[in-house]
């Protein structure tokens, strides 16, 4: 069987697609697919490439899908295709029509506000709701696709099958990890590292982990250099959750991340930095298992404020500590890709999937 990934990342959109798409790579490579990306630019490509995959490149717009249509589908020909998963916020419905006429095709929304034609759809968010995407279908008068639905499916990378979970500390010295997405157009962690360097909490440091396309990574490794004691930057990290399991709290904007922090129990607390962001952001709040501090690009000062407070509060959670990292472990057990996997090759999802890839 041959699959054609369709994922973009660059410097206005996170890495969150293609990390997710990787993944999803992983666990079908592991039931011996072959797998193929393609991408609008070369933005992503080094990272795909190191991961052991093609990839192609359009050098085409990413907003602009329907003009790929032909390159595409000529790709998906040449390949001998049998799946095309699309990852991408700009398609549209005339896009997913005409690359089915060629392979069935998968797409991973996010949104769940639009009805479109594919055979498969993955929302393995937290809000992924099945009755809502019956009615929206039902309205738009679209065939519902097969559904892949809820965290259960939540694709994170092979790493994660088999960890243990933080422990929870009660006292001595902290360690807050803020992690502000791949860009990070907002410049949140900047703003939240130089006011906490110049009023920092005794014995409590903050870590802030730093995307591909972050502007601000030499003005923060400056700062870093300048308060080692209390500040520490992150760049280019490859074993994930060995690397989550360093720290007593995490505060990271809402996506991809935050799954993998469910997965390993890190308490934590989460924030919007676009509009995208927002479901994850209150289902994960209204459902009682992360607590939100808001929107940054609507109340930048508030959310950052926020983010000061909690580090600076760190040592007098214990308890609500323990109680996130607790409902956090339920909600993620590391097997959705491989479960995506199996359900796309024609496999059964079955207790079996626990014993990992």
């Amino acid at each position: 069987m041959n699959v054609l990934i369709r994922a973009d990342a660059n410097k206005k959109i996170s890495m969150g697609h293609v990390m997710r798409c990787l993944s999803i790579a992983d666990a079908l490579r592991s039931l011996d697919v072959s797998v193929s990306f393609v991408c609008a630019s070369e933005d992503p490509g080094a990272l795909i490439k190191l991961r052991g995959y093609n990839a192609y490149i359009l050098n085409s717009d990413f907003t602009d899908m329907e003009s790929e249509i032909p390159c595409l589908s000529h790709m998906i020909k040449a390949e001998k295709a049998d799946i095309v998963i699309v990852d991408s916020y700009y398609v549209t419905d005339r896009y997913l029509s005409e690359l089915s006429q060629y392979a069935k095709t998968v797409y991973i929304d996010d949104y769940m506000n639009k009805a479109f034609g594919s055979d498969v759809l993955i929302n393995y968010n937290i809000y992924g709701d099945e009755d809502a995407y019956k009615a929206l279908y039902e309205k738009a008068g679209i065939r519902l696709p097969k559904l892949i639905l809820g965290p259960r499916y939540a694709p994170l990378r092979r790493e994660f099958l088999n960890v243990s979970p933080i422990k929870i500390k009660s006292s001595g010295e902290y360690e807050v990890l803020l992690s502000t997405g791949g860009s990070d157009q907002l410049s949140i962690a900047r703003t939240v590292a130089e006011a906490y360097v110049n009023a920092p909490e005794p014995g409590v440091r903050l870590n802030v982990l730093i995307g591909p396309f972050n502007k601000d990574r030499e003005f923060l490794e400056a700062l870093a250099d300048l308060h080692p004691d209390i500040l520490t930057t992150w760049y280019g990290i490859t074993d994930m959750p060995g690397f989550l399991c360093n720290f007593d709290l995490a505060l990271s904007a809402a996506g991809s991340t935050t799954y993998e922090i469910c997965r390993m129990g890190l308490p934590s607390y989460i924030f919007s930095i676009a509009d995208n962001q927002d479901l994850i952001n209150a289902t994960f709040d209204n459902k009682g298992i992360i607590k939100s501090v808001g929107n940054a690009g609507n109340d930048f000062d508030a959310v950052t404020q926020s983010l000061l407070n909690c580090i600076k509060t760190v040592k007098d959670t214990y308890n609500e500590r323990l109680e996130c990292s607790q409902k956090e472990l339920e909600c993620v057990d590391g097997n959705g890709a491989l479960r995506i996997a199996k359900i796309l090759t024609g496999g059964e999802e079955n207790e079996k999937d626990n014993e990992g890839v």
